[in-house]
């Protein structure tokens, strides 16, 4: 289970818009020190692997400033891209970075640079940030809207809960 709210959530996501099968939180790196915050499977031939760094900061994504946060941020997906290769060869890998609030400007920037360095190892790399976290959680909160089975996905069971909860004035706005 996700020890971290938005881990909860990202994993939900994976698990009911994007079809994983088996969602993993937590997974540390053998030999190293750092783990890979949330793992989506989908089954298939080849398999759909998304390997996923959350960072749920509410004031905006930062490790001490912009330089510090890219190099933190690559070398997160420089071990999780190694991870991939070695445990799930011949797979199809999506390698994610979600964050709610990311300032865009020099940073973002670099991060469109990581995309294209990604590409050039025939992996997908997506940062989901800003407006298109906002679109996925939407994108769950619908789910969440047509589903009533009892979940043990924290985040995915608050959703269900808020979309059903009526105040004096109507429906809860989510």
């Amino acid at each position: 289970m996700a020890e971290d709210i938005g881990e909860s959530l990202v994993g939900s996501y994976l698990r009911y818009v994007a079809g994983c099968e088996f969602v993993l939180f937590n997974t540390f790196l053998p030999g190293e020190q750092g783990e890979i915050d949330v793992i989506g499977i989908r089954l298939g031939t080849p398999r759909d692997i998304y390997f996923s760094e959350v960072t749920t900061h509410i004031g905006g994504m930062t490790y001490g400033g912009n330089k510090n946060t890219v190099d933190k941020v690559r070398s997160k997906l420089v071990r999780a891209r190694s991870f991939a290769q070695d445990r799930f060869p011949g797979d199809n890998h999506h390698f994610e970075v979600w964050s709610p609030r990311v300032p865009v400007g020099a940073m973002t920037k670099q991060f469109d640079a990581m995309k294209v360095e990604f590409a050039s190892d025939a992996s997908d790399l997506t940062f989901v940030m800003n407006q298109q976290y906002g679109d996925r959680v939407q994108a769950l909160i619908g789910v969440a809207k047509d589903n009533s089975k009892a979940t043990s996905d924290p985040a995915f069971r608050l959703l269900q809960v808020l979309s059903r909860v009526k105040t004096s004035s109507g429906p809860l706005t989510l």
